[in-house]
């Protein structure tokens, strides 16, 4: 559910009466005066204009917040960072546990949450009369938030926490380094973990290091999570140690030095507590019950109840163990499955029945997990492997076999880095067991190679995406939205795509996606609004195949927008401004 909030402040209307119009052309006493007439008449109509296409380009624009992170069981003042020409703007938010109040001074919000609150992520939208902004992550800490203090450069320097704690900070200039001195007993193992890359969608490649008073390195983490770093150190006696980071630019340049930029926000959780890396399965059932879920991290009993955040139109629900620092994402299938988990040792797990959800981990150098069920004869199945989208390390290679004679039906790995999830495709000409083998391509292995495979049958199907999360009707009354159709495992039907959740006053242009040609890969769906309607709101894109007898649709499809990894969204804004000409 989404939920609006409005500023109590009135935002200051420019009156068009304030622009004075030179005299007619008939007044003019003489060529001079008519000239200078013609002149004031132009500058004055240039200058109207300037200030219509001022107005009508006048979109707002939110690229982060700062702090990225707000706290449970307070108030949190944090700045939109951006361009907001028309305050106070309007936030949308997708969780109903947090209230966010526009404040008066341009950019500035408060976040209010109650004690119970679960950490994770917030995604807010600022939205005003005629514009809309992109979807932006927050961070929600079960705990007090703690700011760095410039400078702190150097260790001595070093911004001193208490743990556990969530810090944060920005390294905001070329060279920039940030250090937290912290505070370890012997036998105690701490945990730090960054979230910048992900989620914050910082464009950094951070390192970090835990260094002692000489700055001697002890241990060092680097693309842990993703481009993120994260590093955990067994303390071996009491001592004072400190963690520093600095990053280099998400994309390589030639830049020699460290990186810094407005842009380059993050939080450091960092415990040497209860600390919970991930919880399996990665993907999850509908209805999927909390107590079939199994966390893994640090410091951790050896069963720890888990609680679930229920998913919203923009985040997966959330698994995390209340109080305790970390959680995960997980993500709901559109079907029922079975879980199973990996057996100990070298015996393959089994699956009763298909579809089937695979879960564990490459902790051992030459491991290989091994699951078994049964597929039916010259039918086609996928296994569909989740890993490297959620931020682990694995580079999958997945082996699907014959149990009977040994053949190998199907093989494929992940040096296709950017394609996740990643999918191995097979089908048997006989009746029976196969066995799907996962391990890492290059031998790696860790407590975080971990994995979740989704085998199912390879059914005809399509999808379909678009590359934004919000739209804009323009001054003409219209606007086409691309859309990408992908068709898979013989999807030969013809789709007719329209929109759904469009007030009255705005309408959809239905659009056929033919079986072959150009509209079999993309389509532009045009809406178009009347007259002196305006509208902010979600609405749908769906593509249905046929109908029954009383109209329904054989089958639709709904499409979605890649907001992050592993998050796609199937519902999106739409701006409607003014009177249309």
């Amino acid at each position: 559910m989404q939920k609006t909030f409005e500023s109590r402040f009135t935002p200051r209307s420019i009156q068009a009466s304030s622009i004075v119009v030179a005299e007619p052309l008939a007044a003019c006493a003489s060529r001079s005066r008519c000239v200078t007439t013609v002149v004031r008449r132009l500058s004055l109509t240039l200058l109207f204009g300037l200030c219509v296409s001022s107005t009508a380009s006048a979109q707002v624009k939110l690229d982060r917040f700062y702090p990225p992170v707000v706290s449970v069981g307070g108030k949190t003042v944090v700045k939109a960072e951006g361009k907001f020409p028309n305050w106070p703007a309007k936030a949308v938010v997708d969780r109903d546990d947090v209230e966010v109040v526009v404040e008066k001074e341009s950019g500035q919000l408060s976040v209010n949450l109650s004690s119970d609150v679960a950490p994770g992520v917030v995604w807010v939208r600022l939205v005003d009369d005629t514009s809309a902004s992109k979807l932006v992550p927050l961070l929600i800490a079960p705990m007090t938030a703690v700011a760095e203090v410039e400078p702190n450069q150097k260790i001595s320097e070093a911004t001193a926490v208490n743990l556990p704690t969530v810090v944060y900070g920005r390294l905001a200039k070329s060279n920039d380094i940030d250090t937290f001195r912290v505070n370890l007993k012997k036998g105690q193992t701490f945990i730090a973990s960054m979230l910048a890359h992900r989620p914050l969608q910082s464009p950094m490649d951070a390192v970090m290091q835990l260094v002692d008073q000489r700055g001697n390195v002890l241990a060092q983490a680097d693309d842990d999570r993703g481009l993120d770093p994260q590093l955990v150190y067994e303390a071996s006696e009491d001592r004072e140690l400190f963690v520093r980071t600095f990053a280099f630019p998400e994309t390589p340049n030639s830049t020699i030095g460290y990186a810094g930029s407005d842009s380059f926000v993050y939080a450091i959780r960092m415990t040497n507590d209860v600390f919970v890396d991930h919880a399996l399965p990665l993907v999850v059932p509908p209805n999927h019950s909390p107590s079939n879920s199994v966390a893994y991290g640090w410091n951790m009993a050896a069963k720890v109840d888990l609680n679930q955040t229920a998913a919203t139109k923009q985040s997966p629900q959330i698994a995390h163990v209340p109080s305790a620092l970390g959680w995960q994402w997980q993500t709901t299938l559109p079907q029922d499955a079975i879980v199973v988990q990996e057996t100990d040792g070298d015996d393959a797990a089994h699956a009763p029945s298909l579809p089937c959800i695979f879960s564990g981990h490459i902790t051992e150098p030459n491991q290989t997990d091994r699951l078994r069920f049964k597929v039916k004869a010259s039918t086609r199945y996928e296994a569909v492997v989740h890993s490297r989208a959620f931020g682990f390390p694995l580079i999958a290679l997945r082996r699907v076999i014959n149990v009977a004679d040994g053949s190998e039906l199907a093989r494929n790995d992940d040096l296709a880095r950017d394609q996740f999830p990643a999918v191995v495709a097979f089908s048997s000409k006989v009746e029976g067991e196969v066995e799907l083998q996962i391990s890492d391509l290059v031998d790696g292995h860790s407590a975080r190679h971990a994995y979740s495979v989704v085998i199912s049958e390879a059914s005809a199907t399509v999808e379909l995406t678009v590359a934004e999360d919000h739209f804009a009707i323009n001054k003409e009354g219209s606007i086409e939205i691309p859309v990408t159709v992908s068709r898979k495992h013989g999807f030969d039907k013809e789709l007719t795509i329209t929109a759904e959740g469009l007030p009255e006053g705005i309408k959809a242009e239905p659009v056929v996606s033919q079986v072959k040609g150009d509209s079999s890969k993309s389509v532009k769906l045009k809406l178009v609004a009347d007259k002196n309607v305006t509208y902010q709101g979600p609405f749908r894109i769906i593509a249905s195949v046929g109908s029954t007898e009383d109209g329904s649709p054989l089958a639709s499809f709904t499409a979605t927008h890649a907001l992050q990894e592993p998050i796609t969204i199937h519902e999106f804004w739409l701006t409607v401004a003014a009177a249309k000409d």
